[in-house]
């Protein structure tokens, strides 16, 4: 497992991810998952960044670094509702760039 240093205090647990074998099949492979809000909260207490370069930060240093199998996940905490509003908003602007 791949561990995302200077962020222990926003582990929340351990996911099974599913990966492809070359064989054709699929095993799971343990993998770190973060709470992202508590992420930005670590970078903006000891880099002192602010919110908006902490998000930046962790959408191009972490988010976008795949480092294999075991990448770490970053979750971003949310309710219901909200997840329902951007699946809307995916589903607007594909539709619109389909035209």
């Amino acid at each position: 497992m791949l561990r995302l240093n200077g962020f222990d205090e926003a582990l929340i647990g351990m996911a099974a991810v599913w990966q492809k074998s070359e064989m054709g099949g699929a095993s799971p492979v343990d993998t770190l998952v973060y709470n992202g809000e508590e992420i930005v909260d670590i970078l903006m207490r000891e880099s002192g960044l602010s919110e908006e370069e902490s998000m930046e930060h962790i959408s191009f240093n972490i988010e976008g670094a795949y480092v294999g199998e075991a990448t770490p996940i970053i979750v971003w905490p949310s309710s219901i509702d909200r997840v329902q509003l951007i699946l809307e908003s995916e589903k607007e602007l594909n539709n619109d760039t389909a035209d």
